[in-house]
């Protein structure tokens, strides 16, 4: 790294030449320094080499650039580097003092929940106890009540027994008057049913009869009817035949009329009376 003093040294040239190409560009210029006046009387006498100081001038100061911007750009990594180490550091600073508080925090939490567990513990031990003691008196009461509850229902099973014994003699007694009661209903019932089946079975023998009776005339009817439909339709039938024997007849004389006049003209034959009765009496029937 460069000193103050090549700094300045090297800043010096750099101000004359440009105040040299201002004075040659325009009249009006500010006043230079001593140092400045020095190396510009220097330039001055020696006109050979003044352009060769200028271009060394130039690069000279190029080169200063050059480096004070590298050592700016090292100066800013620097400063960010920094300020990412700071920002880093004052994060772990804050994960540290959470985690000790939320350690105090768990610490005093865990301590009281120990303390009302103690309590719990003892309070529990105390509560089983006092149950115990409190079954060990209601187990003796229990027992007491059972014996008592025991000889009370032993003199009542010999009670029930008694009432029971009672009881199933009378049941049976009134199965017995039960099973007599259903006999003789059961015989009603038969003589009734059989009964009942005979007027059943005569009535079915009164249908039937019936049933064949009215078939046997309806037969008969059905019988006439088909004998009286035979022969008005053979009456209908003979009938017809006469009309169709009168129609040809009709038809042949017709036939005949029609060639005759064919064949001798229309004045040739006329109809007779006969004829035409004939005619009429077929149109007619």
């Amino acid at each position: 790294m460069a000193s103050p003093d090549s700094t300045t040294t090297a800043a010096s040239p750099t101000t004359a030449a440009h105040a040299d190409e201002d004075r040659h560009s325009e009249a009006s210029s500010s006043v230079p320094s001593t140092l400045m006046g020095r190396c510009v009387s220097q330039m001055d006498n020696r006109d050979g080499s003044r352009l060769s100081a200028v271009r060394r001038l130039h690069q000279a100061v190029d080169a200063d650039l050059q480096f004070l911007q590298n050592r700016l750009a090292k100066l800013r990594l620097e400063e960010e580097k920094a300020k990412t180490d700071i920002l880093e550091l004052r994060k772990k600073t804050e994960d540290v003092s959470q985690a000790q508080m939320k350690h105090a925090q768990t610490s005093t939490m865990r301590k009281a929940l120990s303390v009302q567990v103690d309590y719990g513990r003892r309070k529990e031990a105390a509560l089983i106890a006092l149950n115990k003691e409190r079954q060990a008196k209601a187990v003796w009461a229990s027992k007491q009540r059972v014996l008592v509850e025991r000889k009370e229902a032993v003199a009542n099973l010999r009670k029930q027994k008694e009432i029971n014994e009672c009881r199933v003699k009378i049941l049976e007694e009134e199965k017995r008057e039960k099973a007599i009661r259903q006999r003789e209903s059961i015989r009603e019932m038969r003589s009734m049913a059989k009964s009942k089946r005979d007027e059943a079975d005569a009535q079915r023998r009164e249908e039937a009869r019936r049933l064949h009776e009215t078939k046997l005339e309806q037969i008969a009817r059905e019988r006439e009817e088909k004998e009286q439909l035979a022969a008005e339709l053979i009456a209908q039938e003979a009938q017809m035949i006469y009309r169709l024997k009168l129609l040809h007849e009709e038809k042949q004389r017709q036939l005949q009329q029609l060639a005759a006049i064919v064949e001798f003209g229309p004045n040739a034959a006329t109809p007779t009376q006969e004829d035409t009765a004939v005619g009429g009496a077929a149109a007619s029937s």
